[in-house]
């Protein structure tokens, strides 16, 4: 980084020898320049960065105290004296207030007096840049900070949007009859305080069904937890939800509030709920009768205001039959049961769902993907989705990462597990001649050989068993020339 220049010092006055002495008072300590006039005086001020200005008050033309009031107003961080011979109070007083002056000299003065004045001067000259510089440099910092709080609190005030939305009923997709039930009893759980347990195989959405309760209630404004209770041994589950004091066990270094308190006015989601121990069934039970927590260690207990919904996607009312679940915590968090149906029982709801996550992925990745292709959507369709909603949004989304940018989604794009044989399945229920459907299972046949082969024709054709040529002109005949070029 180089070096500021060294400002200099301006001397303006008419009489020569005052402009051949001054220079050779400060020897190679700072530029000094010279001029005879005012206007001579502010062109050199606009050549160079003169950190002080000396002039006559008496000369010629523009005199000064109308220089020093014009470089008061033109540099207002110029450092302005003013020399004088006159003796008379008022007229120095007027060229003072004037141009604002630093300090007068009188004439005949000492040189050492002079030298000792302009060196203070310059010095004062240079605190002031440094001084403007940490303001705007302090100026640009505060403006800095405020645009990052404005864009904090905006990408805070959309990520709440995001979260708010992400609950909405809408995002629970399904027009089957089976949802629409459901979506009924969500819309009167929501509209209630009472305990909601939500039961269904794993990947119906059950967190996404807790959630929109919460953000459709009167508790949307506060905390929405959630808590996997199957994820965790016990002593972690208890402290994760309870909370703990210091040194209630190895570790414990300091209080740590449970999410029990975190949730404090709004709604905690224990997923799971079956898989809690006989131990953990009855702390939980005592937070659903009277509100209140005791952290891990503690003494006393604190209270706390929540609505608790559970969720499993086991048989509770078996395991209370079969004395693993406590029939008392059963009742208790069995106030409003919303069942949620398997994929597999919601008819119609598939193609629905496999068109939402298309569209989110395609979105996200950028491709212009151009949909899906009616024998994949049969496909999708026909398979059981024993994983739910889940397996069908990760096999939309690991679908549109295999699709090449302007494909449409197909049967080699979709899983093993899924589309099974795909040159079989590629015909089955298909409409058309047995040459088109043929035609098709040769077209599928040939996308996944290139695929396969990194594109590659010459050990595509030696798989399939043809020559190159014959490949290009099939390539050609079913339009496949942008994946294969």
């Amino acid at each position: 980084m180089s070096a500021e220049p060294t400002p200099a010092l301006l001397v303006v006055d008419d009489e020569e020898p005052v402009l051949a002495l001054v220079p050779q008072l400060f020897p190679g300590e700072f530029p000094v320049l010279t001029a005879r006039s005012g206007e001579e005086a502010l062109a050199r001020l606009a050549e160079a960065e003169v950190g002080v200005v000396i002039a006559d008050q008496r000369m010629p033309g523009m005199a000064g105290t109308e220089l020093l009031a014009r470089v008061a107003e033109e540099k207002p961080d110029v450092v302005r004296i003013v020399l004088t011979a006159y003796a008379d109070v008022g007229s120095l007083l007027d060229a003072i207030n004037a141009g604002r002056v630093y300090q007068f000299v009188t004439k005949p003065w000492e040189n050492a007096e002079l030298v000792q004045i302009v060196r203070c001067a310059m010095e004062t000259y240079r605190l002031r840049r440094r001084n403007a510089r940490l303001l705007d440099e302090n100026t640009r910092l505060v403006a800095e900070l405020q645009a990052a709080n404005e864009k904090l609190e905006f990408e805070n005030r959309a990520l709440r949007r995001e979260v708010s939305d992400r609950y909405r009923l809408g995002n629970l997709i399904g027009s089957s009859p089976a949802m629409r039930d459901v979506f009924r009893l969500l819309e009167k759980a929501s509209q209630s305080s009472a305990t909601v347990l939500l039961a269904g195989e794993t990947g119906t959405g059950k967190e996404l069904a807790a959630g929109s309760i919460h953000f459709n209630s009167v508790r949307k404004g506060r905390k929405f937890v959630a808590l996997n209770c199957g994820s965790m041994p016990e002593p972690l589950l208890e402290s994760e939800l309870f909370g703990h004091v210091k040194g209630a066990f190895t570790g414990a270094l300091r209080d740590r509030r449970g999410l029990f308190e975190e949730a404090n006015g709004g709604t905690i989601f224990l997923d799971e709920i079956g898989e809690m121990s006989p131990t953990m069934q009855v702390k939980v039970l005592r937070v659903v009768e009277d509100g209140m927590v005791r952290p891990v260690g503690a003494s006393e207990s604190v209270r706390v205001d929540v609505r608790l919904i559970t969720a499993t996607n086991r048989d509770l009312k078996a395991d209370v039959e079969a004395g693993r679940f406590r029939r008392d915590l059963y009742y208790r968090l069995n106030v409003f049961p919303v069942p949620l149906p398997p994929l597999r029982a919601r008819a119609g709801d598939v193609a629905l769902l496999a068109q939402h996550f298309f569209h989110r992925y395609n979105a996200h990745a950028g491709k212009q993907l151009k949909g899906i292709r009616p024998a994949a959507l049969r496909c999708l369709e026909r398979y059981p989705w024993p994983g739910n909603v889940r397996e069908l949004k990760n096999e939309l989304e690991r679908a549109v990462a295999l699709a090449e940018p302007g494909e449409a989604i197909d049967l080699v794009h979709l899983s093993t597990e899924v589309a099974g044989d795909a040159t079989l399945a590629a015909t089955n229920g298909d409409d058309g001649k047995l040459r088109d459907r043929m035609g098709r299972i040769e077209q599928l046949l040939i996308i996944q050989e290139l695929r396969r082969h990194g594109e590659n024709r010459t050990q595509t054709a030696r798989r399939l068993g043809i020559s190159v040529r014959a490949l290009q002109k099939k390539i050609g005949k079913y339009g496949l020339r942008e994946r294969a070029g």
